[in-house]
Parts: structure tokens; C-alpha cells; sequence
């Protein structure tokens, strides 16, 4: 009787033992990047008849069919970043000319070779697009740039200002790429970006990539579109996020990693399986040995 009543508690600890290892394991699907194809239905029009006369098809049912996203039709080229209120543009003219190259640099320092290029200068000594879309530059004028591309900018620019500087080089560009990464995260921090674009992976990789415990089916990014701020849930499990308008990120974008569900007790659940086994093994050995 005794025996039986050991066996069943042994086997009531094993049962228990086994839930919270079960329960403890985080799905590989939630922590790998990209490893679903997202499959999405389509509706068409299929066409079954057609007015000689009029030379129209007419439409009398509709049919439903499953694709699956097709990667080749990622694009090659990044898309142009087109400039909205607050962004800080960096404007140098270059020319034969010494002065009209001091004429227009003399108080941009983030030019100077021998200052070191800081968010700070940069946002002291550049040019920010105000609420009306305008940058102010010295002796030039006012110059419109607002849901323009860099290029389009520095035409702008040069046409603006054409009756200063002739046979000048005027180069443009985006003093104030930042990009914001939070949540779970190895190195949660704002990233000043130099160069033209990033994607949101490269994001990652540069804040250290997502800790064990994040959640990559509930992404979210905070982005600054038209002066206002909007939330969007992405899945960077799903490849379909190659397709997407995330893909690449804006200028001050803010990326969350969302914690996975039970996140305290995963973080420790090697202790929990340690402590559950130990007091199942004391509890075990001392009632076999009270009912010797």
C-alpha cells in the first residue's frame, strides 16, 4: 500500500515536472527571423463573357485563390527619403572660387575638416526644416524642401542660389539619420545612422540583436509621418516583411521588441526546474522514511 502510494506521488511529481518544462519552452517560431511564408488570399475577376458591341468584359463571378509571396520581387533599390519637418539638413558649396566658398561655409563648422562631426553641431550649424517646409539659409534666402528628396533639394538650392556662386558644387545632406531601438533588446539605445538608408534587420543587428526573451511576432514601430506620430505591428517572422514599407526605416524611427508572454518566468525557469526537482526529491525521501 505504501509502495503504491510512493509510486503515485512519484508519478504526480513527474506529471508536474514535465508541465513546467513544457510550459517553460518558447515556440521556435516565435524567435526566428523570417521562417514563415505568409500565404494571403487574393480575389480576381474572371471574366466568362464578352459584349462584342460594346467591348466590355462582363464579370459574373468572383474566384478566390492562395499565393504565396513571391521574394523575387523584392526591390533592388532603396527607397529615397523624402524630407519632413524637423529633419536637419548639412549644406556645403564647394568652389574654384576661395570666396564664395567662405562666403557661404564661413559659419557652417560641420564643414571644417578639423571639427568633429557631433549630433549637437550638426543640429547647431545645420538647417532645419521649420513648420512651413522652409530652410533658412544665410544670404540666400529662404528654400522651400519640404516632401522633397535630398536631390531635389540641393536643386532647389543651387537654382536659388545661382546668382551667388557660379561654377560652385553644392552638396546636401541628411544631418539627422537617427534611429531609436527599445524594448528587448541587447543594447537598447539611439542609433545616428551615416549613410543613405537601413533596413530594419541591420537595426537590429546594430543594437545587438533581440534578447532570448523578445517577441518577434509583436514588432512595433513608432514613425513621424506628416508632423504626426503613428504605431504599426510588424511580424519579422513572416517573410513578407522583405515587401513591406518597413523594411527599411525612416528618419526617427522608434523600433519596440514586445517581451514574450511569461517573460519573469522564463528568465529563470532553469532555477524554478532546479528548485521543483529538489524539493520533489526531500519530500519524496522523507515520507518513505517516516512510513518505514
Amino acid at each position: 500500500m505504501k509502495k503504491n502510494i510512493s509510486l503515485r506521488i512519484i508519478k504526480n511529481q513527474f506529471i508536474f515536472l514535465s508541465i513546467i518544462l513544457i510550459y517553460s519552452c518558447t515556440p521556435m517560431s516565435k524567435i526566428t527571423y523570417l521562417n514563415e511564408h505568409e500565404k494571403r488570399d487574393s480575389e480576381w475577376d474572371i471574366p466568362l463573357l464578352k459584349d462584342s458591341k460594346a467591348g466590355e468584359e462582363i464579370v459574373i463571378r468572383k474566384h478566390k485563390i492562395t499565393k504565396n509571396i513571391n521574394t523575387e520581387s523584392i526591390e533592388k533599390t532603396p527607397p529615397k527619403h523624402i524630407l519632413d519637418i524637423g529633419d536637419v539638413l548639412v549644406v556645403k558649396v564647394l568652389s574654384l572660387d576661395e570666396t564664395t566658398t567662405n562666403f557661404f561655409n564661413v559659419d557652417n563648422n560641420v564643414n571644417s575638416p578639423n571639427t568633429s562631426v557631433t549630433a549637437a553641431n550638426i543640429y547647431l550649424n545645420g538647417f532645419t526644416i521649420n513648420q512651413d517646409g522652409m530652410i533658412e539659409i544665410p544670404y540666400i534666402g529662404e528654400v522651400y524642401v519640404l516632401n522633397k528628396t535630398i536631390d531635389s533639394a540641393k536643386k532647389a538650392i543651387e537654382k536659388k542660389g545661382a546668382e551667388y556662386f557660379k561654377e560652385a558644387t553644392v552638396i546636401v545632406k541628411l544631418g539627422n539619420f537617427n534611429i531609436t531601438v527599445l524594448g528587448e533588446i541587447n543594447n537598447p539605445n539611439t542609433y545616428p545612422i551615416y549613410k543613405d538608408n537601413i533596413s530594419i534587420f541591420e537595426a537590429i543587428a546594430l543594437a545587438g540583436d533581440i534578447t532570448d526573451y523578445g517577441n518577434l511576432t509583436k514588432v512595433k514601430i513608432i514613425r513621424t509621418e506628416q508632423n504626426k506620430k503613428k504605431v504599426y505591428k510588424i511580424d519579422l517572422t513572416k517573410e513578407n516583411i522583405i515587401n513591406s514599407e518597413f523594411y527599411y526605416l525612416k528618419n526617427n524611427d522608434l523600433i519596440y521588441i514586445e517581451p514574450l508572454k511569461y517573460r519573469s518566468f522564463r528568465k529563470s525557469q532553469s532555477q524554478v526546474l532546479l528548485s521543483a526537482i529538489t524539493t520533489a526529491a526531500v519530500v519524496i525521501n522523507l515520507y518513505l522514511r517516516i512510513n518505514e
